[in-house]
């Protein structure tokens, strides 16, 4: 058997201590006295120590480590900003129209106001507003009883007076015989040939009557001058109208006519038959061919804009007076010129630029502009863009200079 473990303090022989008494500790100096060391005591905090260490040492050694290289391998992110090929656009040289901007509001190119020619009572009004009609058209007629009676008397007065211009053509005929013969005084042939004069003109006189009253007569139906649509009706049944009152209102809308204020500077290129490409308020999608029908000479009093005339065929009579239209009046074209989208020109304090794309890359690129092209999308290059150069299309204002693009392919 193993002895049992002694409880009781070890102790250890003295060991010398050269140190002189003054400057050794109270308790150096009772164990001196005693003759022994001073005990040790094993605490627990070593058995905590070595055993912390080996816990390090285990964790300190992976069961695997990875390889170097792949732990400190870079990864690659791509950071280029993408774009609908839609905002892209690669210059091309291209025939440009330039354009003059213009505005106006149409109206009939022909519109009159039917006046009556009689006084009467209207009797009957053949049209409504809006009415289509042909020229002859039956509009409206004033009661003619009493013209018609008037035309039946100065008929027979025109019979009369036809009569006695007979009888005095005999007369003189038969005066100027028997004057021959010496037996008729000459004072009695010159008294026929008078009469004969006188029943001539008053039978003149009587045709011209017969046809101021057919006239007259006539004037009772008021008939449509032209082709067109009643814009305006001014007279009902029963009504009694003066001569000259306004009855209708006739406009052919066949052509549309629309004035256009132009700058007296830009009218002198201007010359007529130009092409006008107008659009029409209230009729979206739509547009329409004008030309220039004439110019005026001088500029409007108090403006220095000069009226210009446009002429817009309209054979389905789809346009009406009063609409508002815009449009450009074209002007010279230019050969292989170089035009970008309005929307992708930038402004700022460096002046007009653009943004290309070089190398996968948005770079600044100055421009110098020129005239606004034909339709306003367009804006002639004079210098800074090349052929086959890729710019920004649209404002895409979070788009900067330095930035790396890549355009999305199509599909």
């Amino acid at each position: 058997m193993s002895p049992e473990p002694s409880t009781e303090a070890h102790t250890f022989p003295a060991r010398r201590n050269d140190k002189p008494d003054w400057a050794k500790t109270t308790r150096e100096l009772r164990h001196e006295a005693a003759g022994t060391r001073p005990q040790r005591r094993i605490w627990p905090w070593g058995i905590v120590a070595v055993l912390a260490l080996a816990l390090v040492g285990v964790v300190s050694v992976p069961a695997s480590a990875p390889p170097a290289a792949t732990a400190n391998a870079p990864v690659e992110v791509d950071t280029a900003i993408l774009l609908h090929p839609l905002d892209v656009t690669t210059v091309q040289p291209q025939t440009l129209g330039q354009a003059l901007p213009v505005s106006g509001t149409l109206r009939p190119h022909l519109q009159v106001e039917i006046a009556s020619r009689t006084a009467g009572t209207v009797e009957e009004v053949g049209v409504r507003l809006g009415d289509r009609v042909s020229h002859g058209d039956l509009l409206l007629q004033i009661e003619s009883d009493s013209l018609e009676a008037q035309l039946r008397q100065q008929q027979a007065s025109l019979a009369a007076s036809r009569a006695q211009s007979l009888l005095a053509e005999t007369q003189a005929q038969r005066s100027e015989q028997l004057a021959d013969r010496g037996i008729s005084a000459a004072a009695n042939l010159e008294t026929s040939r008078s009469n004969l004069e006188v029943q001539a003109a008053n039978l003149e006189m009587q045709r011209a009557a017969v046809a101021a009253a057919e006239i007259a007569l006539r004037d009772t139906r008021v008939l449509a001058p032209f082709d067109g649509i009643i814009a305006a009706r001014k007279a009902e049944p029963g009504q009694t109208v003066a001569s000259g009152a306004v009855l209708f209102e006739l406009a052919d809308l066949s052509s549309m006519l629309a004035t256009m204020n132009v700058p007296v500077a830009r009218s002198v290129p201007l010359k007529p038959g130009q092409n006008v490409r107008l659009t029409v308020q209230g009729l979206p999608g739509r547009d329409f061919a004008g030309r220039i029908e004439g110019i005026a000479p001088v500029a409007s009093e108090g403006s220095r804009n000069s009226a210009v005339t446009v002429r817009v065929d309209n054979p389905d009579h789809i346009l009406r007076g009063g609409m508002f239209v815009s449009g450009e009046i074209e002007m010279d074209s230019i050969p292989d010129a170089i035009a970008i989208p309005r929307d992708s020109l930038r402004e700022d304090a460096g002046g007009p630029h653009v943004l290309k794309i070089a190398d996968g890359r948005l770079v600044r690129q100055q421009v110098a502009t020129g005239a606004a092209m034909s339709g306003g999308d367009l804006i002639a290059i004079v210098s800074g863009l090349e052929a086959s150069d890729r710019i920004v299309s649209g404002r895409l204002a979070e788009l900067r200079e330095g930035m790396d693009v890549r355009i999305e392919e199509p599909g």
